[in-house]
Order: C-alpha cells, then structure tokens, then sequence
C-alpha cells in the first residue's frame, strides 16, 4: 500500500481543518494511502518533521496557511532531490496567495483528491538570504502585519490595495533608499516604500500580474518595487497601478520587471517578510531563484 504522511496546522485560518479531517482521510484511503498524520503544536515543526520523515512516503500532504506551506519546502528542500515526494497542498490559512496561483479547487473532497492524485507540477522556489520562499519575500509598508497581527486576527485583515489606501492618509511612512541590481546587470536606485520579489499572482489579495504573464516554472520572479507618494494624487497613481496590475517606466511611483536574482541594498537595516513570517532584518538581501526545484500537486 501507498503510504502518505500529513502534516497540517491545527490553529490556521478558524481551524477550519478540524472539521475537515474526516473527509480528508477518507480521501486519502479511497486513493489507496495508508496515512500518518502529524498534527503540529509548535513554529518550524513542519519543516523539522518534513526533513526527518517525508524521505519514507510516496506523497506528503501539508494543511494549513502559507506559513506552514512554506515550512515544509523549506523541509522537502533540506532532503537529497531524490528522496522528496511530491507535496499535496491543502490551504485554510487567512490569504492561501499560493493556493489562488496554483488553482487549487475549493472543495474539500476535491482539494483532498488532487493533494493525493494531482498531476505533479515543478515549479521554482526562491531563496532569500538563506531563507526559502514558495511565493513571496518583501520588505516595507505594512509587510509586518501578517507575522506581527495575532493568529485570532488575522481573519480581519483586508486586501492589500485597501490597505494601502488606507496608508495614504498616514504622514511619515517610512522609506527606505535603496540600490537594487537585477540579474547583475540591470541597475535602480532611489527610495522605496515597499519592495517585493514574487512568484504569485496574488500577495494579501492585491494581483500583482496577469495570469499570462506569471509562469512559476520560468527560473525568474516578478519584482515591484514602490516610491514614496508626494501628494494624494500620488497615492491615486500607486493604487490605480497595482489595482491595474500595471507597472510604469523605472523613475515612476511603481516599478515591476522581472529577474532571476536581485540584490538590495540600503544604508541601514531593512526587515524582510518571507511567505508572510519574519524574514530577518538586514542591510544587504540577496534574493535567487531556484528553478523547478519543487514538485507539488495540481489539478491540471
């Protein structure tokens, strides 16, 4: 028999998986799994668990938010490439950004069955600084709420594109200046409210590029980069972009281009959110794309 190791975040989103996991297992036994499940109780337990046990399944299925998720890449990335299963994702955090890239249905029964039997998918994982990332590092405005806000709250949180229309009316944001050097070659400078290097259509609810233009197998990452707004009808411009999904040429308030590897740099230290958790705090990130390095489970 096929064996299967799950691994799911009892506290993500509302604990909605609580009341799914009957139907879950069931899933599981239909497709032939014999399934151990591993509940998690604590910060970089999935990753830990991932690394020390996924290696003797045939599939790992992990449940819960982006952060979970991204801990256990994080663990499938430590094993030999040889010794990873494909990973089945089951999404009940607050945003599931990578869960809407990837098209995963929203059924339970229908999510069990491709995290189980889904046609597997290689797709590229990011590496900031050391720390692994499925769909996101960004450092500026607000990046701070997701790991900052408690778990019981974060279910209140709105899209991003609000949440930036709501710092609009705050004085002294905090900028950061910056030089940015994408693929060792491409050069920009100035100061950034906000930065973020991607492989999503979506970050907190805000569509950062349209589907055609996102490929999560292509070895490069989208990047935005924004200005400081001068006047409100700045603010109008940057919103306007990002709820367009349309960057402008490099001196304006938004900036996107794409990139395999980019550096920053700034002259004080700057906080970086990986996947939505605490990414560190430096004066100097350098950001690499790890083409397919993942294999995960999709419908299609």
């Amino acid at each position: 028999m096929k064996r299967l190791l799950f691994i799911y975040n009892p506290k993500a989103g509302r604990q909605r998986v609580r009341g799914m996991l009957p139907d879950l297992l069931e899933v599981f036994a239909r497709e032939g799994y014999e399934t151990t499940v591993h509940p998690t109780m604590a910060q970089g337990e999935a990753a830990s668990v991932t690394t020390a046990r996924a290696g003797q399944y045939d599939r790992l299925v992990c449940c819960g938010g982006d952060g979970t998720l991204n801990e256990t890449v994080g663990g499938l990335l430590a094993l030999p490439e040889d010794k990873r299963p494909v990973l089945g994702y089951i999404p009940t955090g607050t945003t599931n950004d990578f869960a809407r890239t990837l098209g995963l249905p929203r059924s339970t029964e229908k999510l069990a069955e491709v995290a189980c039997g889904g046609v597997p998918r290689a797709v590229d994982v990011g590496d900031s600084a050391g720390r692994v990332f499925t769909y996101v590092s960004a450092f500026g405005l607000f990046t701070d709420v997701s790991y900052s806000t408690p778990q019981t709250t974060k279910n209140l949180l709105g899209h991003f594109a609000y949440v930036l229309e709501g710092a609009g009316r705050l004085l002294n944001i905090p900028s950061y200046h910056m030089e940015v050097v994408a693929d060792g070659g491409r050069e920009i400078s100035g100061d950034f409210i906000y930065g973020m290097v991607s492989n999503t259509l979506s970050v907190g609810g805000m569509m950062s590029l349209p589907r055609d233009q996102v490929k999560l197998d292509d070895g490069r990452f989208e990047v935005l980069l924004v200005r400081p707004p001068r006047t409100p009808k700045d603010w109008q411009s940057i919103i306007a972009s990002l709820k367009a999904q349309q960057a402008q040429r490099e001196d304006g308030a938004v900036t996107g281009f794409t990139a395999s590897r980019v550096s920053f740099r700034c002259d004080q230290p700057v906080a970086w959110t990986v996947d939505g958790e605490f990414g560190g705090e430096r004066e100097e990130t350098t950001i690499q794309n790890l083409p397919k390095a993942l294999l995960i489970a999709c419908g299609v």
